[in-house]
This record gives C-alpha cells, sequence and structure tokens, in this order.
C-alpha cells in the first residue's frame, strides 16, 4: 500500500512541476514572430492550472494517507516547515483556479501573476528540499 500511496505523491509532484514550469514558460516567452495566438496562451494556461489543481489534490490525499500510515506528525523543523509551504502553495493554486477564468476573458492575466508563479515554484522547490529534509 505504501508503494503506491509513494507513487501517486511523485505522480503529484511530476504534475505539479509540469504546472509550475509550464506556466513559467509562457510567462517567459514574449518574444516577437514565433509565438501561439493569446487563445492558445490561455488554452495553455487553463491546462496548467488545472494540472496544479489535480496536482495539488493528489498529494495531499496520498500525504495524508501516507502521514496516517507513518504517524499523525513527523518530528522536526523540516516537516512543519514543509507543510507551511504546502498549505500556501494551495491557497495560490485555489486562487488561480478562482480568478483566471475572468483572466482569459479579459485578455490575460494582470501583472502580479507572473511573480506569483515564480513564486509558487520557488514554494514547490523548498517543499521538496523540505520533505528531503524530513524523510532523509
Amino acid at each position: 500500500m505504501i508503494v503506491i500511496l509513494k507513487f501517486i505523491h511523485l505522480l503529484g509532484l511530476m504534475l505539479g512541476a509540469t504546472a509550475s514550469l509550464g506556466n513559467l514558460y509562457i510567462m517567459l516567452s514574449k518574444g516577437p514572430h514565433d509565438l501561439p495566438t493569446p487563445g492558445q496562451f490561455n488554452q495553455m494556461r487553463k491546462l496548467f492550472r488545472l494540472t496544479a489543481l489535480g496536482a495539488i489534490g493528489l498529494l495531499w490525499a496520498s500525504g495524508l494517507l501516507m502521514l496516517i500510515n507513518h504517524g499523525l506528525w513527523p518530528d522536526g523543523f523540516a516537516f512543519t516547515v514543509k507543510i507551511a509551504l504546502v498549505v500556501l502553495l494551495t491557497l495560490i493554486i485555489l486562487l488561480f483556479n478562482f480568478l483566471a477564468p475572468g483572466w482569459a476573458r479579459s485578455g490575460g492575466p494582470p501583472s502580479w501573476a507572473g511573480p506569483m508563479q515564480i513564486s509558487a515554484a520557488a514554494i514547490l522547490i523548498g517543499i521538496v528540499a523540505f520533505a528531503a529534509g524530513a524523510f532523509n
């Protein structure tokens, strides 16, 4: 059972990394002539947004089930920070999923969305780093 949960958890991490990097690539690809149309950008943003939502759902579900199997709360600062970062990333993902349909209709995300995406990517890296520290 634990092997399946770890697989699901790693799958969630892969999906989250895909969504995070995909959004960063869209944000950074402000070049001239060979870019997709704005409609394609909005479709890609939606796909990455929904991928992130699915990923965080998989991570929460599998993570909580693994916590039940390993004890309710592993000791240590690293795990506590990891959980705090997971909560923060979950809030960012929920915020984007709530607000993004309106952005798609109005021509794109606001100026603060880019820095928020960079922060979300950094938070994801921090989550993985603190998880490695918490679980050796």
